[in-house]
């Protein structure tokens, strides 16, 4: 066998294996596809001590997700109702809509091309304290990152954490 004969079967094995790769990556793709994650937008304000709120009771914990959020923006100790001076009654979060646009490009090259969105919605509850009731309402805003390569980061974010830091400092920055 010649050297030629040698170069070029090896570039042909390389040819084909690209190829191979190429076919495996655009199924997966077709069958994963992108994914997204949460981002807070701007730089967030920490709170400056540990439950500046206090202790809670929330009255209705049959609202997970925003029970989740409120839990990890670190705002109030959520404790029973024999060990709390306060109640908390959540309200459903709202959701403003997004503009899908950024998105289509993102979707007709399964993943490849990335977007980014911004979401925002609000989250509300009811406080009461020795008698008086107060509304409170903060809007949360973030990037929402559209592609393949937030797959590599998906198992190490959250978007409740994300939604209770971005409260944590929306809540600071109301004081």
């Amino acid at each position: 066998m010649t050297n030629g004969h040698r170069v070029k079967t090896i570039l042909g094995w390389a040819v084909l294996l690209a190829v191979l790769a190429f076919i495996v990556c655009a199924l997966g793709l077709i069958f994963v596809g992108p994914t997204s994650n949460l981002y807070a937008v701007g730089s967030l304000q920490p709170l400056s001590s540990r439950y500046p709120g206090g202790k809670v009771f929330v009255r209705d914990p049959e609202l997970a997700e925003e029970l989740e959020i409120l839990r990890a923006s670190g705002v109030f100790e959520i404790v029973s109702a024999d060990q709390a001076n306060k109640v908390v009654e959540l309200h459903p979060r709202e959701q403003a809509p997004v503009c899908g646009n950024p998105l289509l490009l993102t979707w007709a090259t399964f993943g490849l091309v990335p977007a980014t969105v911004t979401v925002s919605s609000t989250f509300s509850f009811t406080l009461e304290e020795d008698g008086e009731v107060s509304e409170e309402q903060f809007v949360l805003q973030g990037e929402r990152r559209v592609s393949l390569v937030q797959h590599v980061f998906k198992p190490f974010r959250s978007d409740t954490r994300t939604l209770g830091a971005i409260l944590a400092s929306e809540y600071e920055r109301s004081r």
